[in-house]
């Protein structure tokens, strides 16, 4: 089984569940019920084999350290196991289980200087996020996760934000499915502890699924179009079998520029997606195999009519070379789609700038157009 973290975000403090608090919580939050609540999912996290990012000692994460502090050394947890983010100025108050268990945390300090860059931007390398009482962040954070469809476990029975962001999730639209959606309004028990920790898992798996499914496709796509180029293109000049018509090869040749751009496109789709750089649910494939068809098509035609005197498919010494670029010039057009469409957009092919211009003059001047 993966290893996953989980951040730990709430509070459940018992001044602010007085209504004259400056910052009273929008639900009444059970403390003592919350606290348990934290301990017994840490201890649950630890005996997975999981991990926690927590933040600040002064609120709900410190329970859930506890919880998974107490229950890693009956399993030998000794892997630093919980990330504390902070920002690198901030003076923290250490969790108590720091100076007994050092080899489990790790402190990780950024340059923001404020909690707000420190404590959102680290959301995004969650593997999950636990809301359990909490105030106003804890409702932003609930907010994002449902809405960059990170794992998200809210629950109703801690009161606060969290029980707020229960209610907003909608399910089968959001993330959590109806019976994860049920599962996270239960009250505690060792049966609901572990369906909670499995519904964490279960999402993570199935945002998984919905990352990588198309970009795998896109994958093997490209890779087979692109050995089909190559042997459309080079299988037009080395093979002629007796009886089949130049133009059959000359067909061959140019039905693989389309193909060459379409599998530039889709490796640019896995490209961006490996490295991180691309959107979140990669684009209709047919749309990525149409624009790079087009793209590859261009800009294999272009360098192809550029290239002076008569093409002899038979001549083996410049031909292959002239094919070989040809696939290579295809699939970077398709690769590269967004900028040939661009170029091509501001190409004035019937020079309709200069009639305006001089129709502009004409006008200046007082001359009829």
């Amino acid at each position: 089984m993966a290893t996953y973290r989980f951040s730990i975000v709430g509070a459940a403090d018992a001044a602010r569940n007085d209504p004259t608090h400056p910052y009273a919580y929008s639900m009444e939050v059970p403390i003592d019920e919350t606290q348990a609540i934290a301990r017994a999912l840490g201890a649950e996290i630890a005996k997975r084999g999981h991990g926690l990012a927590v933040y600040d000692a002064n609120f709900i994460e410190a329970e859930a350290v506890a919880g998974f502090v107490a229950e890693a050394p009956k399993i030998n947890r000794k892997d630093r196991a919980i990330i504390v983010r902070q920002p690198q100025e901030a003076k923290l108050l250490p969790f108590k289980e720091e100076s007994t268990h050092p080899a489990l945390f790790d402190r990780r300090a950024d340059q923001t200087g404020f909690w707000e860059g420190s404590f959102y931007r680290s959301l995004a390398d969650s593997d999950g996020i636990i809301l359990l009482g909490g105030g106003n962040a804890t409702l932003i954070v609930g907010q994002v996760a449902l809405g960059a469809r990170i794992p998200l476990l809210a629950l109703a029975a801690t009161g606060g934000s969290a029980s707020v962001v229960w209610r907003s999730i909608a399910p089968g639209i959001d993330l959590p499915s109806v019976d994860e959606h049920v599962r996270m309004a239960q009250h505690r028990s060792p049966e609901a502890v572990s369906n909670w920790v499995d519904t964490l898992e279960t999402q993570r798996r199935r945002r998984h699924a919905v990352e990588t499914g198309p970009i795998l496709w896109h994958a093997v796509y490209a890779s087979a179009l692109f050995v089909l180029a190559l042997i459309a293109a080079i299988g037009s000049h080395l093979f002629n079998p007796p009886g089949l018509p130049p133009e059959v090869r000359k067909a061959l040749l140019l039905a693989s520029l389309p193909i060459a751009g379409a599998a530039g496109a889709a490796i640019r789709m896995v490209f961006e997606r490996r490295y991180g750089s691309g959107p979140l649910v990669p684009p209709s494939i047919a749309i990525t195999f149409a624009l790079g068809m087009m793209a590859g098509a261009l800009a294999g035609l272009l360098y192809l009519v550029a290239q002076p005197g008569t093409i002899d498919l038979a001549n083996l010494q410049t031909e292959l070379r002239l094919v070989s670029i040809l696939v290579v010039v295809s699939t970077v057009g398709g690769l590269t789609a967004e900028t040939i469409f661009r170029k091509l957009l501001g190409v004035d092919v019937l020079r309709t700038r200069t009639l305006v211009a001089e129709g502009s003059s004409g006008i200046a001047s007082g001359k009829s157009p």
